[in-house]
């Protein structure tokens, strides 16, 4: 007539099987090992850098190349929590666009030569404007 009400092992969870778990967990555990060791390096690196001089052109360069080697290795390890996520990626990328615009607005408004004022440099051209 009907099933029999003792059987449940439709209902019953599936078992999880230590070991599995376990060399799961590890596996996360030397990615995020590997991922510090990275990072570290690379703060180490800058602070080594920052004691040794490039030359005003040369220690521009190096700040801005640790500066985005970290940003990148943040950018990995943000991205490995969110791979299912193609909206959270497109979101950190045009953050990521959205962060070097600003950061090349803000240089193209400043005082640097050859990068910054264009517009002030146009009206008033350098020749008239450096005259004391």
């Amino acid at each position: 007539m009907s099933a029999d009400h003792t059987d449940h092992s439709a209902e019953a969870p599936q078992a999880h099987d230590q070991a599995t778990e376990v060399a799961h967990a590890w596996h996360h555990f030397h990615e995020n090992v590997r991922f510090f060791a990275c990072f570290f390096g690379v703060v180490l690196l800058t602070v080594i850098a920052w004691s040794i001089n490039f030359g005003p052109t040369g220690n521009v360069i190096a700040v801005f190349f640790f500066a985005a080697a970290r940003s990148l290795l943040i950018a990995y390890f943000i991205a490995t929590m969110f791979k299912q996520f193609s909206f959270v990626t497109r979101t950190f990328i045009f953050g990521a666009i959205f962060l070097a615009g600003m950061i090349f607005l803000s240089m193209w408004d400043s005082e640097l030569k050859k990068i910054g004022d264009p517009i002030k440099d146009r009206i008033n051209p350098p020749a008239e404007r450096d005259v004391p």
